[in-house]
């Protein structure tokens, strides 16, 4: 839910992005771009995107099994970015990887 009747946190961080990301001129430039993303990124919680942490411990057996370790949870998708969300299981992990010629902000919960 968002915070107010306002535009919705991820609305601000989705215009922010496309400002941040649409032109990169210079590392200078990013840098002054990115700290208006990053607050905004700070401020997101799990109620902004309508979702919240299992009540229950997952069932054992073979429903247990089904359930991933991580899911993707895909926001939006412009020509100038994208913005998705991980969602891990505790000890979970995702390995470090390169995406070579892109920028990224991560942020945990």
């Amino acid at each position: 839910m968002p915070r107010d009747h306002k535009t919705p946190l991820i609305k601000k961080i989705a215009k922010q992005a496309c400002i941040t990301y649409r032109v990169l001129k210079s590392s200078a430039d990013l840098a002054v771009s990115q700290s208006e993303l990053i607050p905004l990124l700070t401020a997101v919680r799990a109620a902004d995107l309508k979702i919240a942490p299992r009540k229950s411990k997952p069932c054992s057996g073979a429903a247990g099994l089904q359930s991933p370790p991580v899911t993707y949870m895909h926001i939006c998708e412009t020509v100038v970015f994208s913005m998705g969300m991980f969602l891990l299981r505790p000890g979970a992990s995702i390995p470090l990887h390169d995406h070579p010629d892109m920028n990224g902000n991560l942020r945990s919960c």
